[in-house]
């Protein structure tokens, strides 16, 4: 015998919403400094007053941080070259079975991050 399900009971009507954008599109991001996390006054700066003493120290880290991570992703990108075959060419590799496609991501990811925290800082370009 065939049952038909049918009536008010197996109707269900649903409605997807996001739950992340309702209260999102209120909010807006503050910068917060780079020393000691405080959230900034005056947005576009790296450091509060107190931190700005330090001004030097804490560019010089974040600028080491900056360098590793472009050694992290060179080594990654000559590393995805090899395995190509094409060590003059742009890795057109998307596989997603291989563990140093998504570690190059991911230091793609951060290195756009840390160039971001730098920017931050407003320092001249050296003009040699």
């Amino acid at each position: 015998s065939l049952i038909i399900l049918d009536g008010e009971h197996t109707s269900v009507k649903t409605v997807v919403t996001s739950k992340v954008g309702g209260l999102a599109s209120f909010i807006t991001k503050k910068d917060k400094c780079i020393g000691c996390k405080t959230v900034l006054q005056e947005q576009g700066t790296a450091l509060c007053s107190y931190c700005k003493q330090k001004e030097g120290d804490y560019y010089q880290k974040e600028i080491e941080s900056l360098q590793e991570l472009e050694e992290k992703f060179t080594r990654l990108w000559t590393e995805c070259q090899r395995c190509q075959g094409a060590r003059l060419e742009d890795v057109l590799c998307t596989n997603r079975d291989c563990s140093i496609f998504y570690m190059r991501r991911k230091v793609q990811k951060d290195l756009t991050d840390q160039n971001r925290i730098v920017s931050r800082f407003n320092v001249a370009p050296l003009n040699w």
